[in-house]
Parts: C-alpha cells; structure tokens; sequence
C-alpha cells in the first residue's frame, strides 16, 4: 500500500468514532474564517489550473524548485517543526484536476504534525515556512512529492504536485513535560478495572522521525501491536503514555531523545538524539 494512501487510512482511523473529533481544548484561531471549501468547490468537474490567477500576494521560490504562492497571508510566529496544526489542503496536478484532499475523506480540517514526514518532504518544507491564517498554492517539484514511482490509479509518475494549503490553527499539546507531548483528538472510553490483574493494551501506531518516514506501521504490517502494564518493551515516554490511555482513544505523541532512543539511537532506523512521533489509535485495553 503506498503513502499516500495510508496516509488517508490513518485520517480515517483517526476519526472514526463517536467521539467530537476537534482537540481538547479547541484553540483560538488566527487569520480569516473562509474556508479552502468556500472558495475551492468539489465535483467532478473541478479544476485548479487557474484557481491563483490574479490571487497570488506574494511569491516564495525554494533553490530547491518549491515554490510557495500565498493567496492569503496569516500572522504571528513560523511554524516550527514538533508543531501540529489544523490544515485544509486541496491537491491537485499541474493539469488542474485535484486528486485529494480534507473534504475527500469527508473532514473539515486534518491534524498535522510539521516535520516528521507525515506526506511527503515537500509538505513539511513548505509548513516551516508558513504562519497560520496562511492560504497558499504550494507547487511541488517531483522530487519533493511521489516521485518516479508516484501513486498508481491517482499520481503519475514523475508528477509535480499541486497542493492548497490553509493553516487553520496551532494545536496546544494537553501534555508536555520532561520531552513527552501529547495531543488527544478521540478521548475514548474508560474500561472496567479488576483488582490484581493487569491491563493488555492493543493499539495500532504510526510512528515516523525527521529522517524516516516510517519507523513502524502496524496498518501495513496488518497486526497491531501489544502492551501489558509494567512491561519494558517499549521506549520510556511511550510507557508513560499508554500506562494511561483509554479504549478508542486517538493520540499524537512526541517524544524527545531522552524519553525515545537517546543518544544511542536504534540500528538505522532511528538517528542518534532523533526525536519520535507516533500517531496511536487504541483498539482495546483488556484485564489479563
């Protein structure tokens, strides 16, 4: 399955369930209050190949070949990587013709963290340079999107990308102390505890660095992954994580060096002081 498409998966996964998808603690938002829906329609017919035409307020050309056209221009700070924000995104190729987007899977905005190779690098070089409030048309070399395999059925070979881009709001992580933060968009429910016995926790995660985009993905491998309270077979800020999650519960996770694989790093999966996102959608927690 390619990236792309578990990337659309994992949107889904994370919000499928019954409980209010928005963060905690809904931030304030900055900037306007259109959306990329108000002013991008969906249908068939669609097409973005002249959607900038006389729009374009300021023009920012990467050496690299990314260029990055703003239609809208936010405030305040750059966003910075470890940062998560709520996006709309159209993408679309150089034609025009738009083959995703938040709207295609059916949610208003999507979480986002900047700088762990949640799409592809043109994504994450594009958000450091962006402030929320941004609405911009970010013009995606091939290199810096799918490539020469790009996505079968969906992304040619060799295609530069299109992607419409609207920074909606920061998200406050709920925790952040001694390098583990954590950011909740599906609270899930309580589970029955039983005296003296211990909880199996059954999750499927996602979890990616700076420089790997897939560290581990249970969604791939198809079998999710299993943790009982007290064990030692997961790093020390992922323990303290899900010694306290709840079933159906949906959660980002940052870690930094100390509470991942340190200075040591893991063989050539993790780098040596690499901080770890892990993207955690608990299925079951159950007395053993």
């Amino acid at each position: 399955m390619e990236k792309f498409v578990l990337f659309i998966f994992m949107l889904l996964t994370l919000f499928a369930c019954n409980n209010n998808p928005k963060p905690k603690d809904p931030p304030r938002k900055q900037g306007g209050n259109s959306t990329v829906k108000d002013t991008i329609k969906d249908s068939p017919q669609a097409n973005l190949k002249n959607f900038e035409t006389d729009k374009v307020k300021d023009t920012l050309k990467l050496d690299n070949g990314l260029v990055i056209k703003w239609i809208t221009k936010g405030t305040g700070n750059t966003l910075l990587n470890g940062e998560v924000v709520l996006i709309e995104y159209r993408l679309s190729l150089p034609d025009g013709k738009i083959v995703d987007g938040n709207e295609h899977a059916k949610l208003p905005f999507i979480p986002f963290i900047v700088g762990f190779n949640m799409q592809t690098l043109g994504w994450d070089m594009a958000l450091t340079k962006l402030r929320v409030g941004d609405f911009v048309k970010v013009e995606m070399p091939q290199q810096l999107a799918h490539g020469a395999k790009g996505i079968p059925g969906v992304i040619p070979p060799n295609s530069d990308n299109w992607l419409y881009l609207k920074i909606k709001a920061r998200v406050t992580p709920e925790y952040n102390l001694n390098g583990v933060k954590t950011w909740t968009f599906a609270e899930g429910t309580e589970t029955e505890s039983f005296s003296g016995r211990l909880n199996e926790i059954i999750y499927n995660v996602i979890a990616s660095t700076a420089s790997n985009p897939e560290v581990i993905n249970t969604y791939r491998a198809k079998f999710p992954l299993k943790y009982i309270s007290g064990q030692k077979n997961v790093v020390p800020g992922l323990e303290k994580v899900l010694s306290k999650v709840k079933k159906g519960q949906k959660i980002y996770v940052l870690l930094e060096p100390n509470q991942a694989y340190g200075d040591k790093g893991y063989v050539n999966i993790v780098r040596p002081n690499e901080a770890v996102f892990y993207n955690i959608s608990v299925k079951d927690i159950r007395p053993i």
